[in-house]
């Protein structure tokens, strides 16, 4: 399923099998590249190969520029686009810009088209998303696992979509942006915690990871982020579990492995004190819900 794109940069085309559970929302290529030839354009009337998918396009260094019509936007580092395929646009390295580095994630699909609509309405083509963000930071961890392990069936690839697409809605209501003010120890345990939620990590490591003793820490995690280390680890957790349980067949001892819980009937226990259903009763729909039924408040 996995092929190299025909330049230097690390990114990914993946060629899409069809399969009822994850046909809604499916990674088509992600990467990191850097650009430093206006050779770089993409015009989105002139993409037959790839129709109907979404692009977010996060900046790191450098600048490009993206044209709709008669208006031209800078994304600049800290600044994102999103776009549409097809649609009336164009994306590329601007001669007064030496270069461009970015990472970027295209999905397609029914939820992903709908996630796309939702944000181009609320911030049109052009969204600043801090750095330390944990939406940047998912982005990150996605890139990361194709790049060392490969993201070779369609289950896992539309398992990372739906996790970068409620990323996205999360964010735009604004959930989990990191505030102005929040110091950097405690973005270090988010990170920490985002990426690494499926271990059974103890609030003692996170702790220990954002450099404070765990008194101190519980403290001010809670100070900043109106919740506790572990009660923001429990959201990601289950989170992570609706998913798997809506798009894949897989036991609810696996899901609970997956998600950090060594423990099928504690998971169990957890899930529904959370969501209010069963894990058994939640993915008997067998399809993905409203996302905002399975956004945690």
């Amino acid at each position: 399923m996995l092929s190299r794109s025909n330049d230097h940069n690390h990114s990914f085309v993946y060629h899409i099998s069809k399969e009822p559970l994850t046909e809604a929302a499916l990674i088509t290529s992600i990467g990191l590249e850097k650009r430093t030839s206006t050779d770089y354009y993409w015009d989105g009337r002139m993409r037959p190969n790839d129709l109907k998918t979404c692009i977010f396009q996060y900046t790191l260094k450098g600048y490009g520029e993206v044209r709709v019509g008669e208006k031209t936007f800078a994304v600049k580092p800290g600044e994102a686009f999103i776009v549409k395929v097809p649609s009336e646009h164009c994306y590329y390295l601007p001669e007064k810009s030496p270069e461009w580095e970015f990472i970027f994630i295209t999905l397609k699909g029914d939820k992903a088209e709908e996630c796309w609509d939702l944000l181009i309405k609320q911030f049109d083509l052009v969204v600043p998303v801090d750095a330390n963000a944990p939406l940047i930071f998912l982005l990150q961890k996605i890139y990361q696992f194709a790049l060392n392990e490969g993201i070779e069936d369609t289950f896992t690839s539309s398992a990372f979509a739906y996790e970068f697409i409620m990323g996205l809605y999360r964010f735009a209501k604004g959930l989990d942006s990191p505030q102005p003010g929040i110091p950097d120890d405690i973005l270090m345990a988010i990170q920490f915690m985002t990426t690494r939620y499926q271990e059974p990590l103890s609030l003692e490591s996170i702790a220990k990871h954002a450099g404070l003793s765990k008194y101190y820490f519980t403290n001010k995690f809670q100070k900043y982020m109106k919740t506790t280390p572990i009660q923001f680890l429990t959201k990601i957790r289950i989170q992570k579990a609706m998913e798997l349980l809506s798009i894949t067949n897989k036991t609810i001892q696996e899901i609970a492995t997956e998600t950090g819980y060594d423990n099928a009937n504690y998971f169990s226990k957890v899930f529904k004190k959370m969501i209010g259903n069963s894990a058994d009763s939640f993915r008997k729909d067998k399809k993905m819900p409203e996302f905002q039924h399975v956004i945690i408040d």
